[in-house]
């Protein structure tokens, strides 16, 4: 177990503020964008209140700056420290498409959350639109409930794939895995001196 230095604390939380005002830059010009096409093309749009107009920009744009935040701050422990690659490792043909499927979940799981409740609110939204009985507003209310909810369930589904994430070496029963992990890094180590 490595403890960090006051300047790798700081370097990593530079790194990641950095990655979050990227991220809030690119929200922000994206959602702000589609917000003006919206207003300028749907008369749909141009009903919803300001308050719900601002509400759409700013959650994309929160989206975006907490997404690029957390890949930059992994991006740097990456760079820093670099992976943990066990000695034996399953190659890509050995695993199952399961596997490769969890995978690939596993590693992209903020961006398909993202992305469902993006594609959650515009289906609502097209969902609820033919409900006459109701007014504009509860209309993207009621597609915004939907939407997170579905969202809810896709952050326990990432919680769940991220606690049975098979890409973390696990010991067999009765096996000192800890053990390992030292002669790895007494092995960079002794390749570094």
């Amino acid at each position: 177990m490595k403890i960090l230095t006051e300047q790798e604390k700081q370097e990593h939380y530079n790194a990641t503020i950095k990655g979050g005002i990227k991220g809030a830059g690119i929200g922000l010009g994206v959602t702000l964008g589609l917000s003006l096409i919206a207003q300028r093309y749907s008369p749909n749009f141009r009903k919803l209140t300001l308050p719900i107009k601002a509400f759409l920009v700013s959650s994309g744009t929160s989206a975006a700056s907490i997404t690029l935040a957390e890949r930059a701050g992994l991006e740097y422990e990456r760079k820093k420290y670099g992976y943990y690659e066990p000695e034996k490792q399953i190659s890509l043909q050995e695993k199952t498409s399961l596997q490769k499927t969890k995978d690939v979940i596993s590693e992209n799981r903020y961006s398909i959350a993202t992305s469902a409740w993006a594609l959650s609110i515009a289906g609502s939204l097209a969902y609820t639109y033919n409900n006459k009985y109701l007014s504009l507003s509860q209309k993207v209310v009621q597609a915004r409930m939907y939407a997170q909810a579905l969202t809810i369930v896709l952050i326990a589904a990432a919680a769940s794939i991220s606690v049975t994430d098979k890409r973390k070496p696990r010991a067999p029963a009765g096996q000192d895995y800890w053990k390992d992990l030292v002669a790895a890094e007494e092995k960079k180590i002794n390749e570094i001196s």
